[in-house]
């Protein structure tokens, strides 16, 4: 699911060069949002780096990448898709 949203990122923009997806627990925190997914994709020679803490992966997956999107929109790297 998580490379399936991040594949779909790099058709909307060809900029996208590379990303990298961690999935961890952070032990130091309570349980009810302990799992973290963190995304940092290259575009246009620009990192960006987004995380998101959640109850499970999916979820904290999900928050990542509507984050993530939001940035590529805010900051402009969003290309217009080919015709």
């Amino acid at each position: 699911v998580i490379i399936d949203e991040i594949m779909n990122l790099v058709h909307i923009d060809k900029k996208i060069s590379r990303a990298k997806i961690f999935l961890k627990e952070d032990e130091t925190i309570i349980l009810s949002k302990n799992k973290v997914c963190e995304i940092n994709l290259s575009v246009y020679s620009a990192n960006l780096v987004v995380h998101a803490r959640a109850q499970n992966f999916r979820s904290a997956a999900k928050e990542a990448i509507t984050e993530l999107k939001r940035l590529i929109e805010h900051q402009g790297y969003r290309t217009k898709k080919a015709a």
